[in-house]
């Protein structure tokens, strides 16, 4: 009986901690400056929502956009443990490949996925920044499959 307890107490704690995920946003902590920037949000590229994180404390300097590895690897969860030197200097740009992290939706058809089509999200969101940031050329970092 008190394994029984435990479980429901389990997936009780596991329902609520969705439901929490489900209606409450994620965030990123401000930024103090002038030309700062730290946003979270989705961006529509193609035809679907990513999830995008932009930070640094000079929306005017360089921008790097990060891709990351798996597929389906989001690195947002961690990327500010190792990133803060970086914003000093540059606009960083991390997003959540389609199918991944804060970029999967439930009802989205994934059956064909391909790289090709994670390429084609990484130029739309390229001119996207460009365009956005009034910068002629970002860089591009990418981790293990990003590469």
């Amino acid at each position: 009986m008190k394994k029984k307890r435990k479980l429901m107490i389990f997936l009780l704690a596991i329902s609520l901690l969705i439901l929490i995920g489900l209606f409450f946003p994620t965030w990123t902590p401000s930024i103090k400056g002038e030309n700062s920037i730290a946003i979270l949000e989705q961006v529509e590229i193609n035809g679907t929502d990513l999830e995008v994180m932009i930070r640094g404390t000079d929306k005017r300097n360089p921008i790097i956009i990060f891709v990351h590895g798996g597929p389906g690897c989001s690195e947002i969860p961690y990327v500010r443990k190792y990133q803060d030197i970086l914003e000093e200097h540059f606009t960083i740009v991390h997003y959540d490949q389609r199918g991944s992290g804060k970029s999967y939706h439930f009802f989205e058809d994934y059956s064909n996925l391909s790289t090709d089509i994670h390429v084609a999200d990484l130029l739309a969101l390229t001119d996207y920044i460009r365009e956005e940031f009034s910068q002629e050329k970002v860089l591009l970092i990418g981790h293990s499959f990003g590469t």
